[in-house]
């Protein structure tokens, strides 16, 4: 395959690629601020578990 055959099929692909990007772009952000939401929740449980862990309850030292 000659190059400029494989830069024809890179731009083939980008021009796909972001005509999708645009067509599908409402259903993409859902998707992201889904994932991003999801991953705030767990951050938080995390969170709290550790600081509960660190600094709740029995305060004595253990050997």
């Amino acid at each position: 395959m000659k190059l400029s055959t494989k830069w024809l099929i890179g731009i083939a692909a980008a021009a796909v690629l972001l005509l999708l990007l645009y067509l599908y772009s409402s259903e993409f952000r859902i998707w992201i601020m889904e994932k991003l939401v999801t991953l705030f929740i767990w951050l938080i449980i995390f969170l709290a578990g550790f600081l509960a862990g660190r600094f709740g309850g029995n305060n004595r030292a253990r050997n």
